[in-house]
């Protein structure tokens, strides 16, 4: 007996420590399991269980698998019956007092997370664990919805077949206020057909019913039904309802809005696995008719208005319309042409379409169309459409216009005023490719322009008659893509800082596909000039070409140049010779601009300030690459100038460079320069100078001045001679202007003669007893040496020191005379007097008197 006392014990201990260690295992897989699933609440009130029911009076069930996600269930007096014979499947009813749900999605949820529709096998199994009928008699809802969150109420009643899913029946009842939406929703099965029923009732009032029949096949579902509503007085109160649901306003109704109409019939086939993703897998015919006389939301476009009758044929998920008649209007939301400036996005938008008289081949149909924005900028289209209904299916448009106007449109960097657009289309669309042409009378008007470079252009028009676009397509994508044809442009003025206002105007050819955009043309204005261009943009890289060419300009007609460019010198006047010239730029998508420009000019000649200049020759070439210029002066020769004497020719052949933003501190360098002065030559050797530095210094050599012209050119009355003069001179360049600080001149061996008979001269002779002998000796000197010292200011002051050595023949004995003469001169004031003779044209004294004035 004692020990069977001992094993029972060590039985009941041994049962026990079992089941404490299962209860602990549990305990703990529970506690893991609510982690994982973010249950952060689970309570159960009043449990009962039965062999025929089970009853719970009430549970509390809180779910947060994330900081932003939540879910609340609440459930009061909860009874659950089962089947007989202890079976627990099928479940016999459910009934629920009270249903309070609260729902918080999370923020980062993803709207375009693939979807399936379940299959009939899915819902099959689904509808075993459901109780065969069920009763919720308090049903509240709290869910996220367009206005923050949205509340439910009502109840919810379902039943199912005994041992099937079907027959079965949904019943749903929301309450809003005083008013009761009811929906009933029934299904069953008549052979191989699944026949669904749903009815819509508003207080009562039976509004909205629709019949669907579904037959399955071997790939596919043949899904035919119809849909009528005939009536809505409810329309009032409904939209204030829906409003809170969704992004939409609700107009102001009268108390009793026109009867609204809706019916549509179907028949479809559909792949039940490929519907959700493709589209392409319609077939079938659907005819609509609606009537709206009230304002309704339409998810994703806005509040919709008016009548359409439509019949279409759905073709591999294309829908061809075989019959249409419209008139709707549409009040879009704010996401719709949220890509468009403020500006130009409507307020409303209307569309009539009207079936037009048939003259075409059968199997077609022929609309017309009339489409209307209201709003800030005004917009109309009127178009005569022609729609293949049988393959292959096209839309031909022929008589279209299309009309905008805006009184501003601005951007981050433009502004447009007055802007008109009157565009004549015609063209043809299909499922391959689309073409478009502009018709005559197609053109942009604008009253005028401003941009961020500080351009303004008024009175703008832009031909478009002959401009094509052509378009191909595959799979949805465009493979190709071609814009051509002339076009013209006019600007009644243009306003730029390097420009003159005036009109300008372009006329030529647009090219643009997918990866170009190109314009070839001539530019010109109302000074003559004509520029003939090629614009070139490439959209992958986002780079800009641009070619322009300056014919050869013939200035005897007139210097188009001067009148165009703002920056002209206005004392330089061109007004014989030729030139032209080329320049390229370039603007690559990211980058510094790149450029180049050659220049040729040929027998220039006019006037620079009071100097005369003709027989111009130059051939320039400019590169700017890395914010860097470089100007190659190849060549350069100017036949003659004349300030007040005649000189020349000049040559130059050299280059300059500089950074972009320090033209003025660049470099010069110089293979030859050098001019012919009066019989000789004065030129400098290669060199270079740096004008970034305060000073640079030069020196010049001169060799062969001839002093018969030297003396013919200065104004001196009575002095002649004859001799060489060679010389030395260190210029020095600064802020101040040009000076010499050190030069020397000597004539050339045997010397010369130099005679001053002058009546003045002659009288101070005879006047002053010591300068007889000067004026007797300067009558006819023949001299061995002369020399001088040369210094010249900033400021035009020429000092010379001369040394002159030699006798006169006839006076006394021809015995050796040395003069020592300090000559002064100021030289910006000897121009002007020669300047004010004839010897210079009327222009130049012109422009000295008005300076001496």
């Amino acid at each position: 007996m004692t020990k069977r006392r001992t094993i029972l014990v060590w039985a009941v201990a041994g049962l026990t420590l079992l089941i404490l260690g299962f209860g602990f295992y549990a305990g703990f897989r529970w506690q893991q399991l609510k982690r994982d699933l973010g249950i952060v609440t689970l309570e159960v009130s009043g449990p009962r269980l039965t062999l025929s029911h089970l009853a719970v009076r009430q549970i509390v069930l809180v779910r947060q698998p994330s900081a932003d996600e939540r879910l609340a269930v609440f459930l009061d007096e909860l009874r659950l019956d089962f089947a007989d014979g202890w079976q627990l499947l099928p479940l016999q009813s459910l009934r629920v007092k009270r249903l309070d749900a609260q729902w918080q999605p999370p923020s980062s949820n993803d709207d375009n997370a693939p979807f399936s529709l379940p299959d009939f096998n899915q819902l099959v199994d689904w509808s075993a664990w459901l109780p065969r009928q069920a009763q919720i008699d308090s049903l509240d809802l709290t869910v996220p919805c367009a206005s923050g969150t949205c509340q439910a109420q009502g109840q919810l009643l379902w039943r199912l077949g005994e041992h099937a899913p079907l027959p079965a029946t949904l019943d749903l009842q929301l309450d809003h206020q005083t008013h009761r939406l009811a929906l009933e929703l029934q299904a069953n099965e008549q052979g191989s057909d699944t026949h669904l029923d749903l009815d819509l009732q508003l207080d009562g009032q039976q509004r909205l019913s629709m019949q669907n029949q579904l037959t399955a096949n071997s790939d596919s579902t043949l899904w035919r039904g119809t849909l009528a509503m005939n009536e809505l007085p409810e329309a009032p109160w409904l939209l204030d309802w829906l409003s809170e649901w969704v992004a939409y306003s609700p107009p102001a109704l009268p108390a009793l809005p026109e009867q609204m109409r809706i019916g549509a019939g179907w028949a479809l086939q559909i792949d039940t696995q490929a519907l959700p993703q493709d589209w392409k897998a319609l077939n079938g015919e659907l005819r609509l008719s609606a009537n709206l006389p009230a304002p309704w939301p339409v998810v994703g476009l806005g509040q919709l208005q008016g009548q359409v009758d439509l019949s279409v044929r759905a073709d591999g998920g294309l829908w061809i319309p075989t019959e249409l008649n419209g008139d709707l209007t549409l009040q879009p939301v704010a996401d719709l042409f949220a890509g468009l400036p403020d500006q130009l996005r409507p307020r409303a938008v209307s569309l009539k379409i009207v079936p037009a008289q048939n003259d075409q081949a059968p199997q077609t149909l022929p609309l017309s169309v009339q489409l209307a924005a209201s709003g800030p900028s005004p917009m109309t289209l009127d178009t005569r459409l022609v729609l293949q209904t049988a393959a292959p299916y096209t839309a031909a448009f022929d008589r279209t216009q299309v009309k905008l106007r805006s009184p501003a449109i601005t951007g981050a960097d433009f502004s447009l005023k007055g802007f008109e657009a009157d565009l004549r289309l015609s063209g043809r669309v299909s499922q391959q490719d689309v073409t478009v042409r502009l018709e005559k009378g197609s053109r942009l008007r604008l009253n005028s322009l401003t941009a961020a470079s500080d351009l303004a252009a008024s009175t703008l028009m832009m031909e478009l008659a002959g401009l094509g676009a052509e378009a191909s397509f595959s799979d949805g994508q465009i493979q190709s893509l071609a814009v051509t044809g002339k076009t013209a442009v006019t600007a009644g003025e243009v306003k730029q800082p390097a420009l003159r206002p005036q009109g300008w105007r372009w006329s030529g050819t647009l090219n643009a596909d997918q990866s170009q955009i190109s314009l070839e043309g001539p530019l010109s204005n109302d000074a003559g000039i004509s520029l003939p261009l090629k614009l070139t943009h490439n959209r992958v890289d986002s780079a800009t070409r641009l070619n322009v060419t300056l014919p050869e300009l013939f200035l005897r007609a007139g210097n188009p140049l001067a009148a165009t460019l703002a920056d002209w010198p206005p004392l330089l006047e061109l007004n014989n010779g030729r030139m032209q010239a080329q320049a390229q730029l370039n603007l690559p998508g990211s980058g510094a601009l790149a450029a180049t420009a050659k220049l040729s000019a040929k027998g220039l000649g006019g006037i620079y300030d009071r100097t005369e200049l003709s027989g111009l020759d130059a051939e320039l070439s400019a590169v700017l690459r890395r914010n860097q210029l470089r100007l190659e002066v190849s060549e350069l020769t100017l036949r003659e100038a004349n300030p007040g004497f005649t000189f020349g020719p000049l040559r130059f052949a050299g280059e300059y460079a500089a950074p972009l933003d320090r033209l003025a501190q660049g470099r010069l360098a110089w293979s030859t320069a050098e001019v012919r002065l009066l019989g000789g030559r004065l030129w400098l050797e290669p060199g270079a100078a740096d004008l970034a530095a305060g000073t640079q210094q030069l020196h010049a050599h001169l060799r062969g001045l001839q002093l018969p012209l030297l003396l013919e050119a200065y104004p001196a009355d009575g002095l002649t001679g004859t001799g060489v003069i060679d010389g030395e001179l260190q210029l020095q360049r600064s802020e101040a202007g040009i000076s010499i600080e050190q030069g020397s001149l000597q004539a050339r061996e045997p010397g010369g003669a130099l005679q001053f008979r002058s009546p003045k001269i002659q009288a101070l002779g005879q006047a002053n007893p010591a300068m007889r002998l000067v004026t007797e000796a300067l009558d006819d000197f023949h001299y061995d040496l002369l020399a001088s010292d040369v210094h010249y200011a900033a400021d035009g002051k020429l000092d010379l020191g001369l040394k002159l050595h030699g006798r006169n023949p006839a006076l006394e004995g021809g015995r050796p005379i040395n003069f020592s003469i300090n000559l002064e001169e100021d030289i910006p004031a000897l121009l002007t007097s020669l300047q004010l003779s004839d010897r210079v044209s009327e222009t130049i004294q012109r422009r000295v008197q008005e300076r001496l004035r």
